[in-house]
Parts: structure tokens; sequence; C-alpha cells
């Protein structure tokens, strides 16, 4: 069984985007040993020698499949694009700390946008090798044990938090650094967030209610992929007023505060949160 497509992908493109970020995990498991690391933004912000190797592959191959789209990466110039132009934006290696530490938490992503929306996200987990891709009019699907099959929308709604089972909010090290006063919210356990799209892979898992990003950091990288699948696996996906993920043609990529991505009910939950005034 395969995904049907819509009006902007044919089955066979969603193949073969699977088969790509498929392709590049495997080098950038190849790779890892001998990679290079170098600092970007911060101390924590790396970038590898195979962050930049996969960059150059995936946007050279969807370049070459898709020829009248704008192909966008996190490790290249952002570029703003004519209105409407579809454009893919890719991260080569979602969680590049968790590349390096070996620990798995990373994801190869790549996405679709068009007229600022989302169409398509598939992201691949090759220390899982596991994939999760979809979006609007495509569903949702995952790649496990070389078998694609469809997965039902959940139908959960946020459950009403208590001292015996605490909401499960997934946030980054980051975010709780910048914003202790997640600590201190009552009847909440927090479960550390790291690629977006392992953090959705984990809400799929029921492994978190909610995932939580709240830092003006988040790029279109970030969200593109994992944007449509939280979608169509049947999460709220959206921020502090829109009930989605909004990619404007020109500016800087970056998301303004917050992403949400959560069960049913989970962006009341986040708009009406008591939170310390700023």
């Amino acid at each position: 069984m395969a995904p049907k497509g819509n009006e902007s992908l044919t089955t066979q493109d969603i193949d073969a985007i699977l088969t790509l970020a498929r392709e590049a995990g495997a080098i950038a498991i190849a790779m890892r040993a001998d990679a290079t690391i170098e600092t970007k933004t911060s101390a924590t912000d790396l970038v590898t020698s195979a962050d930049k190797a996969l960059s150059a592959l995936l946007m050279q191959k969807l370049a070459e499949r898709f020829a009248d789209d704008v192909v966008l990466s996190e490790e290249s110039p952002w570029q703003a694009t004519e209105a409407g132009k579809r454009r893919w934006i890719i991260d080569p290696i979602d969680g590049t700390k968790y590349y390096v530490d070996n620990t798995g938490k990373w994801a190869v992503m790549i996405g679709l946008v068009e007229n600022g929306r989302e169409v398509f996200g598939c992201f691949y987990m090759p220390a899982y090798d596991e994939a999760l891709l979809g979006g609007p009019g495509i569903g949702a699907w995952r790649y496990k044990d070389s078998q694609l099959t469809q997965i039902e929308p959940q139908t959960q709604s946020m459950p009403v938090a208590t001292a015996e089972k605490p909401l499960r909010v997934m946030v980054s090290n980051n975010d709780l650094n910048a914003n202790p006063w997640l600590k201190d919210l009552a009847d909440v356990e927090l479960v550390v967030a790291s690629s977006i799209g392992v953090d959705v892979y984990e809400l799929l898992a029921d492994r978190a209610d909610v995932f939580v990003h709240i830092r003006p950091t988040l790029g279109f990288w970030d969200t593109a992929a994992p944007g449509p699948v939280a979608s169509a696996l049947g999460f709220e996906v959206g921020g502090d007023k829109l009930d989605y993920i909004h990619y404007p043609d020109d500016g800087e990529p970056r998301h303004q505060p917050a992403i949400v991505i959560g069960k049913t009910g989970a962006l009341k939950w986040w708009r009406t949160l008591e939170r310390p005034s700023k």
C-alpha cells in the first residue's frame, strides 16, 4: 500500500522523497565517526561535515526532480522567493547534537511549502530505521520494517492534569533555561524535547501530550517536515494565534513564539495558560 498523492505530489514523487531521505540517513551514519564539528550561533548550535554533505545531496536531488521549485536548506544561504512559489525546505540533520553524541534522536527532514502553508513532510530517523510522512490530502504514513502503512489520525484530547497523572509537556532544555517558570507549573511533568521530527514520533507513541517551543529561534527547516505530518496524524499544530504554521515568502525564516503541537485542546491549553508577565 502506498500514498496516493494529491494535486501537488504524485505517488512516485512521495516514494522518491522517502528513498532520498533514507539514502541521506545512511550516508550520515557512515560519516559520523569521522565527521568534523563546528559551532554556529552558540556552543550548542552545531554543524558537521555530514550536515553540509547531506545538504548538498538533498538540494541537488530535489532540484533535479522538481526543477520549477525552489530548494532551501538550513545549511545554505536563505533567499526570499516569488510569492506562491513552491519551496522545498530541508534540514539535513535535525538534532545535530544528538547525531554527534550518538544518542540517535535526530532526523533527516524534507518539507514542501506552498502559499505560506505546509503541503507535505517526510522525516527519516536512521537510528530507528523509521520514517513518518504525510500531509493534507495524503494522510499520515509510517515507514517501518521496509513497509509503508497508513496511520489513522489520533483522536485523543488533552487530559485533565492531576498531581497523580500530570500533563506531559515536551520542551527543550534551552527553552527551559530561558523560561524557568515552566518548571513551576502545577500538575505538569516536563519531557525533554530533541529533534522536532523525533518529538512528533514521541507524541504519536503517547510519551507526551503536547510539545511547545517558546523562543524565536525555530527555523522554517525545523517544522516544514514534521508540521504537516503532525497535522495529518490528527494533532493540533499552531501557535499563540494561528491554528497552523505560517511560512512567509520573504523575511527572516524564523517562527515567532510559540509553536505548539499536541493532542486536541493543546492550542487552547497553551493560549489560556497562566504565565509570568513580561
